[in-house]
């Protein structure tokens, strides 16, 4: 990416209307929200997204019963935005750039930071403060984990390759290490249970050693066929210069062509590719749907199934306040 382009972003071409048939050769150059009332617009659509519920008249829409906050208006989501109407922009997901500078981005735009920030002078020594950017839940977040998706969080998180720190069209061999590192992490417990459900090594002999051992011996196969996959589908962006579902067809070919040449398996290899084309189109449809891959910000609106909004005059003992002091 040169100095002043833009990175290259996820493209969705408008899914047809059921009167252009699959296999017509007709091109559809109508209003992508076709399934809307005449003279309404879909904003999810016409920006380019995959809408996944589609409001066929103003009654059952909710943008029309609850419109959308103006961009950089709202005052409780993250960025300025419609939490409600936008993907959690918090989550990295498939955002391009380093994880350092993403978090950096979200813990200075977090509303508790822009309070603090306006009152005290924060040096750039500051360790940082923990914050909720969604305003979703009382617990705040390190601004060192701010951003990640994983299960469980880690200290080694950003170690090793990532593989949207750049776009889909940049770095292609690192973005194979990064899906290669992937699956090492998930080899490590499959490892465990491959040991133990075909007890490739004893329980006599069994030792951290061994299991190494083990992990090491079953490493090559995983590692290679993520690498390959990672490697081909960037490489398939960069040179068509476009991240569509298409680059997961060359992708899945060479999975394919991996798995049959280490396993010596033309069937095996024909179902891995199969397979590996069927999840990435799910995965690259996710990534440009109106969710992405990050879902939306989770708002907590009642006190739970058991008593309702009301619930918590019951659970208030004792006369202590709620402290209104902000700093």
């Amino acid at each position: 990416m040169g100095h002043g382009e833009e990175p290259l972003t996820a493209t969705y071409k408008t899914q047809r209307p059921p009167w252009i048939g699959i296999w017509s050769d007709r091109e559809y150059k109508g209003r992508p929200d076709w399934w809307k009332e005449p003279g309404l617009e879909d904003s999810v659509a016409r920006s380019g997204k995959l809408r996944l519920y589609r409001a066929r008249f103003r009654e059952e829409d909710p943008d029309w019963y609850d419109p959308k906050v103006k961009d950089g208006e709202s005052l409780a989501g993250p960025f300025g935005l419609d939490s409600k109407k936008t993907k959690n922009l918090t989550k990295k997901g498939d955002q391009p750039g380093y994880l350092a500078d993403f978090q950096n981005k979200v813990y200075e735009g977090s509303h508790q930071f822009k309070s603090i920030a306006e009152k005290f002078g924060l040096s750039k020594e500051h360790p940082g403060l923990d914050v909720s950017p969604t305003m979703s839940d009382l617990i705040k977040t390190p601004k060192g984990e701010l951003g990640r998706n994983a299960v469980l969080t880690n200290s080694w998180y950003h170690f090793g390759p990532r593989f949207f720190d750049t776009p889909l069209n940049e770095g292609a061999f690192w973005k194979g290490l990064a899906a290669a590192k992937y699956a090492g992490i998930l080899l490590a417990p499959y490892t465990i249970l491959e040991i133990r459900a075909l007890n490739t090594v004893s329980v006599a002999d069994f030792s951290p050693r061994t299991y190494l051992k083990r992990y090491l011996q079953l490493a090559p196969f995983p590692l290679a066929v993520a690498f390959a996959w990672g490697f081909t589908l960037s490489a398939a962006a960069t040179i068509r210069n476009k991240d569509d579902v298409n680059n997961h067809w060359f992708a899945s070919a060479a999975v394919g062509s991996t798995v049959a040449t280490m396993k010596s398996n033309v069937a095996l290899g024909t179902s891995a590719a199969l397979f590996t084309a069927i999840l990435g189109a799910f995965w690259q449809y996710q990534r440009h749907s109106e969710t992405g891959l990050q879902g939306m910000t989770a708002h907590p609106q009642s006190a739970g199934i058991w008593g309702g909004p009301l619930l918590w005059q019951k659970m208030q003992f004792g006369d202590a306040d709620v402290p209104k002091t902000r700093y």
